[in-house]
């Protein structure tokens, strides 16, 4: 069973944990839960509300919940309140189920996922989708101990979106480094703005291209791994060419 602090947290990232203040319906709130909807989100949700954090309204019959902008900062203190999620053999197990119940990219199925840690051994985890109408557009779920957070990476079949732009810059590393090889840090550099400013993009794009089998792993460059171009590329390649010629 999840705590009622955990419960609260999640709550509270729902509302505002991207910098953006959100309305929660109380149909929204079980549905978010989905089959882990337990009495402890419940308690959560009315302390939240009995302590004035949170405000209950009604419209059109329905309830919902909005932060309440005087005890905005009480809110934040409880979001970012680091005391619960430190890592040890009895509470891990609990920070992943938490982490699950994070909404997933609407529209998409799911695909892979990969694993990342930092050097203080705190794990990231990617989710990677495919859109249901577009095999070739992607949205990837980051989930940390802290957050969960969506990126939408676009399809490789609109030349302006962020995995088109990663991808022509894959080729073009390719054509201009040794032996054809690049590293992340190369990809970061060479197409900055649609590898985001923590590069979470080009990290996703690397991990697409992989499995796409575009990429293959070349190595090691310093604490980096180096790729190279396998020939294989996305399957309108040859048309987009001859369009553009």
């Amino acid at each position: 069973m999840t705590s009622i602090s955990e419960w609260k947290r999640w709550i509270l990232y729902n509302l505002i944990g991207e910098g953006i203040h959100n309305v929660l319906f109380e149909d929204q709130i079980k549905k978010l839960s989905g089959r882990h909807y337990e009495n402890n989100l419940t308690i959560a949700l009315n302390i939240l509300v009995d302590s004035g954090i949170l405000l209950k309204l009604e419209t059109n019959k329905r309830k919902k919940f909005i932060v309440n902008y005087e005890r905005l900062s009480d809110a934040q203190k409880i979001l970012n309140d680091n005391r619960n999620w430190t890592y040890n053999k009895d509470n891990e197990k609990e920070n992943k189920n938490v982490n699950q119940y994070f909404s997933e990219p609407e529209g998409y199925s799911f695909w892979f996922n990969i694993e990342e840690k930092n050097p203080r051994n705190r794990k990231s985890i990617y989710n990677l989708y495919c859109k249901k109408t577009d095999d070739l557009d992607f949205s990837a779920q980051i989930i940390t101990q802290r957050y969960s957070r969506i990126l939408h990476m676009g399809s490789l079949r609109q030349n302006d979106s962020n995995i088109s732009k990663l991808w022509k810059a894959c080729q073009q590393l390719s054509q201009i480094t040794k032996k054809g090889e690049f590293i992340l840090q190369d990809l970061q550099d060479k197409e900055r703005k649609a590898c985001g400013n923590n590069r979470q993009r080009g990290k996703i794009s690397l991990a697409i291209f992989k499995k796409l089998g575009y990429i293959r792993e070349n190595g090691r460059k310093g604490n980096s791994t180096s790729f190279t171009l396998t020939g294989k590329n996305p399957p309108f390649t040859t048309l987009d060419k001859l369009i553009n010629t």
